[in-house]
């Protein structure tokens, strides 16, 4: 059959913008051409500019123009035919298009531009439901859009019948029956033990982490320092750290960052007396890697460090060449098994829930875990 002509109808660039003299040009460009591609989408897909006619017009590289049309595909705006055009993603599906169903990816767009983790599952489950058949609009949303009804009604226009919503934080509860009003079924995949709405599906770190722990305690890791974050992670969750060095015998204090200027606390960190150093929310391991990556070098170079919510980017910089201790997760199987479960129906005829395990890794280089960005 043949392919359906996609029109082009795009005003020509706007002027020209410094990216040659942006300290990062990859970002510099990603911000203009997702601005751009935002004020032009229509309810149907449309051409979007060559990577060629980019390159010419902000007089950058070939090589960071693909990087950055590589990023705008994987959020979703757009689409890359092998020999055809550019596709700019329209805000409804098309429904002539041979698809087994149409997937909804809510994703908290302040997660998936900081945490690593968090973007890596969205990126795999997108890849994987593409490649099986399924049609997957991500939409980014801020937490008053999950509160309120501007997430369900937006996921409604979109024509979605399966929603699959990864780390559902406490808004998702007002979406999740509206969605169910509007019968298009949720399933919920929880990157922790509490998540907000039943989850069909869950990833575990507690043997994982265990395991991490006890390394540490037959390598004479007696004493530790907890980093939290009153805003990025549960007291459920960090209750349950405390009760397992508890019953590992593991002495440990916990400093708890609320504002401070980020650098001083980094400092302070330095000079603690703990064998080790636990950071147990991405999110606030993060916000120190963008803030000040040099001073978290330097505690990555004084103490043994874990990660146990997942590995850490540090973007704008060059990634220190040391060993840390992490908490990982496969996520392409997670998303292999997801999409295997949708297509069989199981997804929705099991009980549940199918259950991811983290896995530990001990001394590994920082580097070798890190997307590149």
């Amino acid at each position: 059959m043949a392919r359906k002509k996609v029109p082009r109808a795009l005003a020509p660039f706007p002027s020209r913008r410094p990216v040659e003299k942006a300290h990062h040009k990859t970002e510099a460009l990603t911000e203009i051409l997702r601005d751009i591609a935002a004020k032009n989408q229509l309810e149907q897909p449309r051409a979007f500019y060559s990577m060629r006619e980019v390159a010419t017009h902000f007089r950058v590289p070939f090589s960071i123009v693909s990087r950055v049309y590589q990023r705008l595909e994987q959020e979703g705006l757009l689409s890359r035919v092998r020999g055809s055009k550019t596709i700019l993603q329209g805000l409804h599906f098309d429904r002539h298009l041979s698809v087994r169903a149409f997937v909804g990816l809510p994703a908290s767009l302040s997660a998936f531009v900081t945490l690593q983790d968090y973007r890596m599952f969205f990126i795999r489950l997108r890849r994987e439901l593409r490649l099986r058949g399924f049609a997957a609009a991500t939409a980014y949303f801020e937490p008053n859009e999950a509160s309120t009804g501007g997430l369900s009604g937006r996921l409604k226009a979109y024509e979605v019948d399966t929603v699959i919503w990864f780390h559902p934080s406490k808004e998702a509860k007002e979406t999740a029956l509206r969605l169910a009003d509007l019968g298009i079924r949720l399933l919920g995949v929880a990157n922790d033990n509490f998540p907000s709405i039943p989850c069909r599906y869950q990833v575990r770190r507690e043997a994982a982490t265990r395991a991490l722990l006890v390394d540490w305690k037959t390598r004479g890791v007696e004493r530790v320092t907890l980093i939290h974050s009153q805003d990025r992670r549960s007291a459920l969750a960090e209750e349950a750290l405390h009760t397992l060095l508890d019953e590992l015998e593991i002495s440990w204090s916990a400093k708890n960052y609320s504002g401070h200027r980020t650098e001083a606390f980094l400092r302070s960190l330095q000079k603690t007396k703990s064998n080790g150093i636990i950071f147990s929310s991405s999110a606030v391991a993060s916000k120190f890697c963008f803030r000040s990556p040099g001073a978290v070098t330097d505690v990555l170079e004084a103490h043994r460090v874990a990660f146990i919510d997942g590995p850490v980017a540090m973007p704008f910089t060059i990634v220190p060449d040391v060993c840390v201790d992490l908490v990982t997760v496969d996520w392409q199987l997670v998303a292999e098994r997801i999409v295997n479960d949708l297509i069989s129906q199981d997804a929705f005829q099991q009980p549940g829930p199918t259950l991811f395990e983290a896995q530990p890794q001990l001394r590994v280089p920082l580097s070798q875990f890190v997307q590149s960005i």
